[in-house]
């Protein structure tokens, strides 16, 4: 679900996995719909109707891959081989509306981007017990809106390009017992955010370092695993702003951490799976679903710094149709909160601090009942190619 998924820099778990893949060689297809949200309420001070900014992306994905289970008794899922890449593209749509009092200018974007996602994974085995893994995955997100800053609706005041990017990569090793896995990874990641009005430009990069861990257990039908990543680092961050557009180069710390765990059960044609993560970030930017608010902010000068935490719930469900056909249905739904402090560049303002819940808009009155919660809905199947194992 993290490839199809809206959020870009939430948790990025690579060598994990819920449902065990399908042994021999494959091939995957899936459409997702997913959508993200950042709303600040009507409640915050000056907004008649709150301030709300979505990016909502539809995904083709496609993947192809080969496994091979691990020896009669070892283990909780996981193959000792295994190869995969899949690849998620998807176009997205931009909107972001603040309806202001008098005192306030009212702000409504509206605009177009694309996802460009991939992930590429492999274990080897090391005698019978243990395994090599390898992972990398990108999440990409990149956008251009239009800006109508005023009074007056659909005037054209401005263009703004936004651009997210996580990469992560990943080595570790995975050990077996009879039931049980035990496995270890060090973490590399790269994040990017890109955010540029007519009014300020924000760019930042850096890199992170840190680690995971993960435990895995089967018994008859029941699976249940546990994992967790900590990653930190600095970005080196470059922003310019109204009046002079004087430059501002700074190289703050930031962090990436999250714990997960999953619950699975397994009849004899069909599995289901439950997983909960939570997921923290911290970074020294803000450049997916920026809010009108935020926009205001940034050309004044001010600088953001971002503190999220998001509880997400997915739930997997696998049948099997045919020993070659297999269907799989996804559903993720997740709710979280935000902090943007905002440090102005020249020290002569004091600081502010924006509350932004982490929701998703979609279905009409359907979000407004469940409270908002970002979705991410997928529909799959995976295909044998060859005689079916």
């Amino acid at each position: 679900m993290d490839l199809v998924s809206a959020c870009i820099f939430c948790a990025g778990f690579l060598l994990g996995g819920e449902p065990a893949p399908r042994p021999g060689l494959s091939t995957e297809i899936g459409l997702s719909y997913a959508t993200l949200s950042r709303q600040i309420p009507d409640s915050a001070p000056g907004l008649d109707d709150g301030d709300v900014s979505d990016a909502t992306p539809k995904f083709l994905l496609i993947g192809l891959g080969n496994a091979h289970e691990a020896a009669a008794g070892l283990g909780a899922g996981t193959p000792a081989f295994e190869w995969r890449v899949r690849v998620a593209f998807g176009p997205s749509h931009d909107e972001q509306e603040r309806f202001a009092r008098a005192n306030q200018v009212q702000i409504e974007t509206d605009g177009t981007g694309r996802y460009e996602n991939f992930g590429l994974l492999g274990r080897l085995p090391v005698g019978a017990q243990d395994s090599i893994e390898l992972g990398l995955d990108r999440r990409s997100h990149k956008a251009t809106d239009v800006l109508n800053i005023g009074q007056s609706e659909h005037n054209v005041s401005e263009q703004r390009v936004l651009s997210a990017e996580r990469a992560d990569g990943a080595v570790g090793w995975r050990h077996r017992f009879p039931g049980v896995e035990l496995a270890a990874a060090a973490r590399y990641v790269k994040v990017t955010g890109y955010n540029a009005t007519a009014g300020a430009f924000m760019n930042g990069s850096g890199s992170f370092f840190g680690g995971s861990l993960e435990g895995r257990y089967r018994n008859g039908a029941w699976t249940l695993s546990l994992s967790g990543e900590i990653l930190s680092g600095s970005i080196d961050l470059h922003e310019e702003s109204l009046p002079d557009f004087h430059s501002r180069d700074t190289k703050p710390d930031a962090s990436l951490s999250a714990g997960r765990f999953s619950l699975g059960y397994s009849w004899p044609r069909t599995d289901v799976f439950f997983t909960g993560t939570y997921s923290r970030e911290h970074l020294p930017f803000v450049a997916l679903a920026v809010t009108g608010t935020e926009t205001v902010a940034f050309d004044a000068g001010f600088h953001p710094d971002s503190t999220s935490k998001e509880f997400f719930g997915d739930l997997t469900v696998r049948h099997v149709f045919t020993p070659a056909i297999r269907g799989t249905l996804g559903l993720r739904l997740a709710s979280g909160s935000e902090d943007v402090d905002l440090t102005d560049a020249v020290g002569s303002r004091p600081p502010e601090t924006i509350d932004i819940n982490r929701r998703g808009r979609w279905g009409g009155g359907a979000s407004r009942t469940l409270g908002f919660p970002e979705l991410t809905f997928f529909l799959g199947a995976d295909f044998s190619i060859g005689a079916p194992r």
